[in-house]
């Protein structure tokens, strides 16, 4: 990754940085709070964001990274800033139509119908079947 990289915690005058970032991928960040966010920033503009949010769980559960800046190790950078405030769990989920991304971060692909198991609006989803998202998990040591 580039040394003029900086990773940090996201403050909340960073938010609206953060959803512009995120809605060039449709992800959706609403009720997610600034701490849950980490953002990688190159002078003084946020170029990646990630959020962990620790619901049942630990989830990985928004990533993206500016497309000028993709395949820079940003993205994995982001996730192993976050993963120390993992406490007393065993394991990080991701759910993701980009599943390659997660397995170079160290993510194995479980099985789909697990979605239903860990993630509530999986469950009652009627699209359930036809859902492209891939659950991925990070087994912590």
């Amino acid at each position: 990754m580039n040394p003029d990289i900086s990773i940090r915690d996201a403050m909340e005058d960073d938010l609206k940085a953060i959803k512009i970032l995120m809605s060039i991928y449709f992800l959706d960040i609403e009720e997610i709070p600034a701490d849950n966010f980490a953002v990688a920033e190159l002078d003084g503009r946020i170029i990646g964001a990630c959020a962990l949010v620790y619901d049942i769980f630990p989830e990985i559960h928004s990533i993206a990274v500016h497309p000028s800046y993709r395949g820079k190790g940003i993205g994995k950078s982001l996730i192993q800033y976050l993963l120390p405030r993992v406490r007393d769990e065993s394991s990080v989920y991701a759910r993701t139509t980009s599943p390659g991304f997660f397995e170079k971060a160290g993510f194995v692909e479980t099985d789909p119908l697990k979605k239903t198991e860990i993630w509530e609006d999986c469950a009652e989803c009627n699209r359930l079947n036809t859902c492209n998202q891939s659950v991925m998990c990070l087994k912590l040591e």
